[in-house]
């Protein structure tokens, strides 16, 4: 698949598109337009760092690739997949895909947006050869958590807690031990 190509089909004029650098901006909208409903109910010394972490497109692009979603005005959704997702430092096996980011800008078209950057990344995963697509996400954030158990995602509580020590943005993110993170897989 060549990086612009259409990992999705369209639908309703929605495109999955890799990230252009122009796009950085339109999607740092995106990601503190998502996670700004969450901003009251965490500390600010918990959340700004882990909105910075979300944000950090140069890492995220480092260890893989990066995806818009929208119509050729506007950028509603993006995500970051890893087609390694030992490298957040997260204790996740090497050979599983992994998904750090997926934000979607609130309206009615937020599911929609969500369903195909996901499904956008678990192809990228059957693609890579990956049994499983790992998803990285809060325990504040309850209704991706449930959105994603009835896309079939299923919670693995030995994943849960603080990042590892050790390589990958998730040594630099050591606020989240203060977030009860859980991890999210769906075997292919």
């Amino acid at each position: 698949m060549s990086e612009s190509a259409t990992t999705a089909p369209r639908s309703s004029s929605l495109l999955i598109r890799s990230v252009e650098p122009a796009d950085h901006d339109a999607i740092r909208g995106v990601v503190v337009g998502a996670y700004a409903q969450y901003a009251g109910q965490l500390p600010p010394e918990v959340f700004s760092p882990y909105l910075a972490s979300q944000l950090d497109l140069g890492t995220h692009a480092s260890y893989g690739r990066l995806l818009a979603a929208g119509t050729t005005e506007a950028i509603r959704g993006f995500a970051a997949f890893y087609p390694d997702a030992s490298v957040q430092g997260l204790g996740f096996p090497s050979g599983w895909a992994g998904l750090p980011v997926l934000a979607v800008r609130p309206g009615p078209d937020g599911l929609k947006v969500a369903r195909a950057l996901l499904g956008a990344c678990e192809r990228l995963a059957a693609e890579a050869g990956a049994p499983v697509l790992a998803i990285r996400t809060a325990g504040f954030r309850t209704e991706a958590i449930a959105r994603y158990e009835r896309l079939g995602y299923r919670r693995e509580p030995e994943y849960d807690g603080a990042p590892r020590a050790g390589s990958g943005p998730a040594g630099s993110v050591a606020h989240l031990r203060y977030v009860a993170q859980m991890y999210m897989t769906l075997a292919r």
